[in-house]
């Protein structure tokens, strides 16, 4: 975190001029204690940084210091932007090189004391962001997109629907949403001629296009992202209450009598069989109910309760063949 509040604050006074550390601390969301504490830091680093008394005083620096984009470049302060958002690339990903540099740059700028401290801090602290059960969900397609989103391109995608087809897209990509560790890819497609959220993971092939596209300026992420889940809830539950735990599972009609006892969000009739989503409130009701029903009832998604059973399954199968 210390490694984006210096590049907040050296940003903050390089564009907005003399600053107090309590307009500082309010927009980096941190204490005028720490605000202190990183002033100094840059100090030491050579950074030139000046304290004004009196009710119009505040930090500032020198009028023709500038910050040396050829050392930071545009790409490191916007990876550096999303890491402090809290989204992670992919460690194989071209994002995650990106970040790696920007973060070593930045470390850089401060003095050596500090950066003996900013080393050990990183032996300390790890993040896992693979799912214990089953395999991370693929976002080889990132890159493509994420580049396609900042050029204003057009791209067509491959998109695996939730009966396995395949459709074509073409799509104005205006932006990305990252949901519990989940991506998700907001644009218009151009066949509907309308503004639609589409899974990372479904996207099994991008091409980027020549052709640019312009963004509405009355468009907000935020705010469409807003109106979807609310939509989603609306139309997933028909109350207030949230869903606690919906699996995806295919199954005969009708449901088995142990499954009918949970709140059915959808039912669609894909060819002779029949997908369900159904709210079974917790990971461990739903293995306790669905894996004695496994040889007829088919889990989709999440992919992780999937993976599990087949596991499990793996597992009672090698059992038997082996004794």
């Amino acid at each position: 975190m210390r490694l984006h509040r210096l590049l907040g604050i050296l940003l903050l006074l390089d564009s907005r001029g003399t600053m107090t550390a309590k307009n500082l601390a309010s927009i980096l969301e941190t204490s005028e204690r720490t605000i202190y504490r990183d002033i100094d830091i840059l100090c030491e680093s050579g950074v030139p940084i000046y304290a004004h008394s009196g009710p119009k005083g505040g930090y500032s620096v020198m009028n023709d210091f500038k910050i040396n984009f050829n050392v930071l470049e545009f790409k490191d302060a916007f990876h550096l932007l999303l890491s402090g958002m809290g989204i992670y690339p992919d460690k194989n990903s071209e994002m995650s090189q990106h970040l790696k540099n920007a973060l070593i740059k930045l470390e850089n700028s401060v003095s050596e004391e500090h950066q003996a401290e900013i080393i050990k801090a990183k032996e300390k602290f790890f993040v896992d962001s693979q799912p214990w059960w089953g395999e991370g969900e693929d976002y080889s397609n990132l890159d493509i997109i994420k580049n396609a989103i900042l050029n204003l391109n057009k791209i067509k995608i491959y998109y695996k629907k939730f009966n396995n087809e395949t459709s074509e897209r073409v799509l104005r990509p205006y932006g990305a949403v990252v949901k519990d560790s989940k991506w998700y890819l907001i644009g218009l497609c151009e066949m509907k001629n309308e503004i639609r959220v589409f899974m990372f993971k479904r996207i099994l092939k991008v091409d980027v296009m020549d052709e640019k596209f312009t963004m509405p300026t009355d468009f907000s992420l935020e705010n469409f992202w807003e109106d979807s889940k609310k939509h989603f809830k609306k139309t997933a539950t028909g109350a207030s209450k949230p869903p606690t735990y919906l699996v995806r599972l295919k199954s005969p009609e009708p449901l088995p009598e142990t499954l009918r006892g949970f709140d059915e969000v959808f039912k669609e009739k894909i060819n002779k069989a029949t997908i369900y989503c159904i709210d079974m409130i917790s990971f461990q009701t739903a293995i306790s109910i669905l894996f004695p029903l496994s040889d007829s009832i088919e889990v989709l998604e999440p992919d992780y309760l999937r993976e599990y059973i087949k596991k499990k399954a793996e597992k009672i199968i090698n059992l038997y063949l082996n004794s």
